[in-house]
């Protein structure tokens, strides 16, 4: 009697576990495959999730409290808001903006005055600064040009304290924050206020103390600075022999002879500059 051959059995079995295995592995993939595949579809179908928060309506002006009509709602993305955006309205109306904000940025805390810090100028003055009004005549003030929330640089002319010594122009203050012109605190004029504005400035008070002592000794002019350039440079002050390209050294002659040289000098030329182009004529 043969003995059975059992072995081709077992490695068919064996076989046929293992292509069964892969079978249910395939379907498990194939499986996984799709489910990823709806859950895109479904994710792709599904609006964002969107946060509301708070844009300014129209331009708001430092110091102007701001009123309900200047606000509105927006539903953004989380992920383009910052943290320090307000989402109610009751968190702005009343307040006073620090700055200029423009028509739908964001209102965001650190861009408005403290809650205590009152109302209208005294709210945009930051903390241990001053507001100092100073009375300007209307070329002194940028011809009319300028407006709260611009910087400028204070320049005074100082007359010589005797015969031997000159006038004298230097730069006081650079990069000052213009708190109001006049009255105004908030919008924007096209054209001179008055004559003779009132520019209220915010410096420390030690700057009010000189600014202040040279308004009083000398005459003071501002000179205009872009709102986004606040470096300061160094200055050397400017003299009557300087101007005139002498060596301060060596030519050094006072104001009032100076004045007097050009009035007795009835035979000079005078030098017309205008724009890119000069001429000269005899007087």
């Amino acid at each position: 009697m043969s003995r059975r051959n059992t072995g081709g059995r077992a490695r068919a079995v064996f076989f046929l576990l293992i292509s069964l295995a892969a079978a249910a592995v395939a379907v498990v993939v194939v499986f996984l495959v799709i489910s990823s595949y709806q859950q895109q579809i479904v994710d792709a179908e599904k609006e964002d999730d969107t946060v509301l928060v708070m844009v300014a309506a129209r331009d708001l002006f430092q110091g102007v409290t701001i009123e309900e009509g200047d606000l509105e709602m927006r539903h953004l993305p989380p992920t383009f808001v910052p943290n320090s955006v307000l989402r109610q309205r009751e968190q702005a109306v009343g307040r006073v903006p620090r700055e200029r904000i423009l028509k739908d940025e964001f209102i965001r805390e650190e861009r408005l005055a403290e809650s205590e810090a009152g109302l209208g100028l005294n709210a945009i003055i930051p903390r241990g600064m001053r507001a100092l009004s100073i009375n300007i005549s209307d070329g002194s003030a940028v011809s009319g040009f300028l407006n709260p929330g611009n910087y400028v640089d204070i320049l005074v002319t100082l007359a010589g304290d005797d015969d031997q010594s000159e006038d004298e122009t230097v730069t006081l203050l650079q990069a000052v924050p213009v708190l109001a012109v006049n009255a105004r605190v908030g919008e924007r004029s096209s054209g001179a206020d008055t004559d003779k504005p009132s520019i209220t400035v915010a410096v420390t008070p030690e700057q009010a103390e000189r600014l202040t002592h040279a308004v009083a000794q000398g005459a003071v002019t501002l000179t205009l600075r872009n709102d986004i350039d606040v470096t300061h440079v160094e200055t050397h002050g400017a003299i009557v022999n300087e101007m005139l390209g002498g060596d301060a050294e060596e030519t050094r002659i006072t104001v009032k002879e100076w004045r007097a040289q050009q009035a007795e000098n009835n035979s000079g030329t005078l030098i017309i500059i205008s724009g890119q182009s000069s001429k000269t004529e005899k007087r």
